[in-house]
């Protein structure tokens, strides 16, 4: 059993040397991601406002840009625009869908089958398209009803009639304010995301750049490095070459475009209450 007398006994310099290495280990792990340059400043009361921001790992300068649209709970509500089955979509591209349909913002919606049928439950405008599933990958659900906008686990949902509005997606990205564990470290690949810091502040994003999933759960994670609020929760939605992104700045602006490089199935776009 060491002699915890010669331990004290020793010069205390080693100890406060193992400190500073502990010390800045921490510091790193916090800091894994942060904004790269002076973010944007960002109204955090706006019912609505488009950002383009870029996070940095400064382990290894990696940066990764997103379009982001915010808005709030109070202000807008969630529409799943269903492009159907076809060899050919509803709408051409995304801005002729999300402004055929009212909304000002939007992205690509959920996983779909190669004959076009959605991955698990999908509900738009009311009508149910498919079933709901148990697949691992599809976690969650985000959902629009006369209460509001709401983003559960897959087994805290209750149905109910009166969702005008749902996607069955995952997996699951920040969950308490934390990354959830376990989530790939392979297939860097362009991303989709809705995340909220569940006090009536919403966003919906794409990413421009390649990363994995626990790059997006990590980056979404960190204080101020996309967002200007902490994010309670996020999902994944699908992403890759289905990566899409539509902001209507107004009359005098051109709007912000990401087309998909495929077709998709649906859409989740936000429009005023």
């Amino acid at each position: 059993m060491p002699d915890v007398r010669v331990f004290n006994a020793c010069p205390a310099w080693p100890r406060i040397f193992l400190l500073a290495i502990l010390l800045q280990a921490s510091t790193t792990l916090a800091a894994d991601w942060m904004p790269a340059g002076e973010p944007e400043r960002q109204d955090i009361n706006a019912d609505v406002a488009y950002s383009k921001r870029t996070a940095m790992r400064p382990s290894d300068g990696k940066q990764v840009t997103a379009h982001l649209a915010f808005f709030t709970s109070r202000a807008f509500r969630l529409e799943v625009i269903d492009l159907g089955a076809g060899p050919e979509a509803a709408y051409p591209t995304l801005e002729s869908a999300f402004r055929s349909e009212g909304c000002v913002a939007g992205v690509n919606g959920g996983f779909f089958h190669p004959d076009w049928q959605p991955s698990g439950l999908v509900i738009s405008k009311g009508r149910r398209i498919n079933r709901f599933e148990t697949a691992r990958l599809l976690s969650g659900v985000i959902y629009s009803d006369e209460r509001g906008i709401h983003l559960v686990r897959r087994g805290r949902f209750q149905d109910h009639p009166n969702i005008s509005a749902l996607l069955q997606t995952g997996p699951y990205l920040v969950e308490n304010a934390r990354s959830v564990r376990g989530l790939s470290t392979s297939d860097p690949r362009r991303r989709t995301f809705v995340a909220t810091d569940w006090r009536g502040h919403w966003v919906i994003g794409a990413t421009m750049s390649t990363l994995t999933l626990a790059e997006l759960g990590v980056i979404l994670a960190s204080p101020d490095a996309l967002m200007p609020w902490r994010i309670d929760r996020a999902i994944n939605l699908d992403g890759g070459s289905s990566t899409g992104f539509f902001f209507d700045r107004g009359a005098d602006r051109a709007p912000v475009t990401l087309q998909p490089w495929k077709r998709v199935r649906n859409l989740l776009g936000i429009c005023p209450r």
